[in-house]
């Protein structure tokens, strides 16, 4: 009987103690909390080409943005700035927090991150796009200012975050629009060699004006040809107009040869040839253009991008005064105590009967 009236002051002793620690001793933690989401200011950039749009973003910028915002509030960075203006160091090592609770006098910087990290809590919300971030502290004043602060600093860090990316993006696309300057003017510098070496401005004109000289040539041999045979029927063959219309349709098909020659030689010097290495050149040309010009929309979109504020923070809900604590819930954690210290004693009643039975 005495040891079960121990067993009974003991369990009852442990609930005292522990009750009385949640109740009287354990720091009380106020929770300021606020709601916000990330809006893209920036109009729709052109679209990336030639490799450029894997440097950017992934379809669903207002996420990427979001989590940036989550990790950087979390950060050591951000515990830097909040611990520099509110000596929170000091704080979770001080008298605010009971001995338990309260970090060493000795503790490293990562144990103090994770007691920060501990007291700032930050959720996305997929579905609404909203940010929810509460912050934790003994103080129901400064639990409000600490997160005002942060909040104040997050957006400032966020533009610098995409200033950065543009930043490469901007070194990148420098270099691609310096080489496709030089190659545009490498193409042109082709092209107009090789209209200096054939002493031509535009084979397509010259070939043109062939065209219609072979066309011309043939109306006239052809008409030549009916005047000879017409005339051949009532004059002699040795007549000094028939010999006469011979020797023109026949200088006439000379010329005519000629000329379909020069369009479609057998040599490097046929206009059809040159004609065709004209146009490739040609073709090149315009096609660096057309890149070059595209790489300078580029530049000249991600440098407005490098120097514009393109993220802003909404605040839907402004950090609010606590005017109750939120930590412990002190009732709930009593009752709880109390069904488990009673759980605890019935398993080791039932433990003890049945070690009781075997005994007898």
């Amino acid at each position: 009987m005495k040891k079960s009236l121990y067993i009974k002051i003991l369990f009852s002793l442990l609930f005292v103690l522990l009750s009385t620690y949640y109740l009287l001793i354990k720091s009380e933690l106020y929770e300021s909390q606020t709601a916000l989401m990330v809006r893209d200011l920036s109009s729709v950039a052109p679209s990336a080409s030639f490799g450029l749009s894997i440097l950017g973003g992934g379809p669903d910028s207002q996420t990427q943005d979001s989590m940036v915002v989550e990790e950087y509030l979390l950060s050591h960075d951000m515990f830097a700035k909040v611990d520099e203006t509110f000596n929170l160091s000091s704080h979770y090592k001080g008298n605010a927090l009971d001995l338990y609770e309260r970090l060493a006098s000795d503790s490293t910087k990562e144990d103090i991150l994770e007691f920060y990290r501990e007291r700032c809590l930050v959720t996305y919300d997929e579905t609404s796009g909203l940010l929810h971030i509460a912050f934790s502290h003994t103080n129901a004043a400064k639990a409000q200012e600490v997160l005002s602060y942060m909040i104040s600093i997050v957006e400032n860090a966020l533009n610098e975050f995409n200033r950065r990316k543009a930043l490469k993006q901007l070194k990148f696309i420098e270099a691609e629009h310096e080489r496709n300057k030089l190659q545009m003017y490498a193409s042109s510098n082709n092209l107009e060699e090789y209209q200096n070496s054939n002493l031509l401005l535009d084979p397509n004109s010259k070939a043109t004006t062939s065209s219609s000289i072979i066309a011309s040539l043939q109306a006239k041999l052809t008409e030549k040809r009916i005047a000879y045979k017409t005339k051949s029927e009532y004059l002699n063959k040795n007549n000094y107009e028939l010999t006469s219309l011979n020797s023109e349709v026949i200088e006439i098909k000379a010329s005519i040869a000629a000329h379909k020659k020069s369009l479609t030689g057998g040599d490097k010097s046929g206009l059809n040839k040159i004609l065709f290495e004209y146009e490739k050149l040609k073709m090149q040309l315009e096609f660096d253009t057309e890149i070059y010009k595209n790489a300078l929309i580029q530049l000249e979109t991600i440098k407005l991008d490098a120097l514009k504020e393109a993220k802003t923070l909404s605040i839907i809900s402004q950090p609010n005064f606590p005017d109750g604590y939120t930590y412990p819930d002190k009732p709930k954690t009593i009752i709880t105590i109390l069904l488990i210290l009673m759980l605890l004693y019935g398993i080791y009643s039932m433990l003890n009967s049945i070690i009781e039975d075997h005994k007898e």
